[in-house]
Formats: structure tokens, C-alpha cells, sequence
């Protein structure tokens, strides 16, 4: 029997490397021969990049990616948002403030009847066209007629803040301007940073704002100081919590959020949340000053 050849042995071995190779994924030895050199491979599968060994992760980088797209249209909107209550509420303390030049307070003061009448035009003209946007959210996102709203909005807003201003001294106006940017900031940055959801507060919040608008009246029609007093208080701290609510669904961190087609509502929203803040801290430093 003839021992086989070294040419045999070596044909078999390569028929059964390549037989390895059909079946599965060769396994490649860390060993070195010395007469063996290396030769650098790149490989990119379809699912992950390398390079040099290394993983790119281009996923997070990549601006086109729909997380970035729906992060970015936020941020958009968010701007927009803060960008006309910004316009809005310089629009109104600059009536306020002009309405405390001592020749206009005069005449306002000497001619009340007539600055009531004004009030009551403006309160019930902001009134209706709040209404209209409200109901017909496709004015609301139709430009220009959106923007012409919301101006007129602002104007019988300054117009009414104005007005009752004008009845107390620049000392109570200037404190009460003071700390409502003072408490809007910090409710503003309690609501961006907290992990609390208040997004879900909606029934709570008119279910409690009814019960507050009752006894706000019934203190009215009975005269009763205590319970206007009382009203008034716990008022601030609900339009405390209606802004802290409505940056909430502006900035969309938690479950429901303002679609961004509505920045002229929402703006609107929160522009009324630091007009009925500013008026009902005027009320508590009047009455505060009263007793000193």
C-alpha cells in the first residue's frame, strides 16, 4: 500500500477549507506565523458602520433623522410662542405704564364714568373676539387674520389693565409689575424643569376656577372683605397653576401639548395667565398698603 504524496494531503486540506467556508463563517486565529504578514480590511455591514475598528454612531448625529425633525419643529414653535408674548406683554405694560403719566391719570380719575364705559367696551370686545379664535381654530392658524386677532386681543386687554391701574398710585403699580415678572420667571422654570405632569389637569382646573368665579361674586354682592380677600388669594395661586399648565402643553413634555399650528392660542393663553396674575397681585399690594 502506497503512502499518499505531500500534494495529496495539501488538495484534500483545500477542499475542506472550502467546504468550511460554504457552511458557516471561518474563524479567523489570533496565531502568527512568521513568515505570514497582515493585511487591513474594512467591513461595513448594512446595520453598522466601522471604521479603523470603531463604531460611528451616526444615528445621533444625523439632522435628519425624525426625532431631530420633531424635536427641531418644537423648538420652533416654542420660539415663536414666547417670541409674540413677548410683543403682547410689551404692548400691555407700556399702556399701563403710560397710563400713569399724571396729565392721562388725571383725566381718567376726573372723567370715571366715561373710563368706565371704555372698561366694560374693551372687557366685552376681548371677550367676543377670544370667542371667535376659540371656536374657530382655522382662523386661528389662517395668517394674516390670526395675527390681526390676536393684536386686537392685546390692545382691549392693555386697554382694560390700563384703566384699572390708573386707579391706584405708581408705587403699587411699579411693586405689582415687579413681582409678577418676578413670580412668571420662577412658575415658568418650575414647569420646564419639573417632572410632575400637570398636563392632565384640565376638568380639575375649570371645575375649581367655577367654584372660585361663585365666591368671587357672592363676596362682591354681600360686601363681605374677608371672603373677597380670601378669593383673591386663592385665585393667584390657581393662575399659578394654570401657567404652570399651559407651558406645560407648549413645551409638549408629557402626554397632551399644543399642536404647533397654535402658537397664536397659545401665546393668547398665556399672555391672559400674567394678565389676570398682574391684576390680582395689584388687588393683594393695594390691600396690603391699605392696612400699613
Amino acid at each position: 500500500m502506497t503512502e499518499p504524496s505531500k500534494l495529496d494531503i495539501s488538495k484534500q486540506k483545500s477542499y475542506i477549507e472550502d467546504d468550511e467556508e460554504n457552511v458557516g463563517p471561518t474563524i479567523v486565529s489570533n496565531e502568527k506565523n512568521e513568515d505570514s504578514f497582515e493585511i487591513p480590511v474594512e467591513i461595513k455591514t448594512s446595520e453598522e458602520q466601522y471604521y479603523n475598528g470603531e463604531e460611528e454612531d451616526y444615528e445621533a448625529d444625523d439632522e435628519s433623522s425624525p426625532i431631530n425633525i420633531q424635536s427641531s419643529v418644537r423648538n420652533g414653535f416654542i420660539r415663536k410662542v414666547y417670541g409674540l408674548l413677548s410683543i403682547q406683554l410689551i404692548i400691555t405694560f407700556g399702556f399701563v405704564l403710560l397710563f400713569q403719566i399724571p396729565a392721562i391719570k388725571k383725566n381718567i380719575l376726573t372723567n370715571i364714568h366715561l373710563a368706565g364705559n371704555i372698561l366694560i367696551c374693551s372687557s366685552i370686545s376681548f371677550l367676543f373676539l377670544f370667542l371667535i379664535l376659540a371656536c374657530c381654530r382655522n382662523l386661528s392658524r389662517t395668517v394674516p387674520y390670526n395675527f390681526i386677532f390676536l393684536f386686537a386681543i392685546t390692545l382691549c386687554e392693555a386697554l382694560s389693565c390700563s384703566i384699572v391701574s390708573a386707579c391706584y398710585s405708581f408705587e403699587i403699580v411699579a411693586v405689582s409689575l415687579f413681582l409678577t415678572i418676578i413670580s412668571t420667571l420662577t412658575i415658568t422654570f418650575y414647569a420646564c424643569t419639573t417632572k410632575t405632569d400637570f398636563s392632565y389637569l384640565r376638568v380639575i382646573l375649570y371645575i375649581i376656577s367655577i367654584q372660585l368665579f361663585m365666591a368671587g361674586i357672592t363676596s362682591i354682592l354681600l360686601r363681605i372683605n374677608i371672603l373677597y380677600m380670601f378669593y383673591t388669594y386663592l385665585s393667584t395661586i390657581m393662575v399659578g397653576i394654570y401657567l404652570v399648565y399651559d407651558t406645560q402643553l407648549i413645551m409638549g413634555k408629557f402626554g397632551l401639548a399644543y399642536s404647533v399650528d397654535d402658537y397664536i392660542f397659545a401665546s393668547l393663553e398665556i399672555y391672559i395667565d400674567i394678565i389676570r396674575l398682574f391684576l390680582l397681585i395689584l388687588r393683594i399690594v393695594a390691600q396690603a398698603s391699605k392696612k400699613n
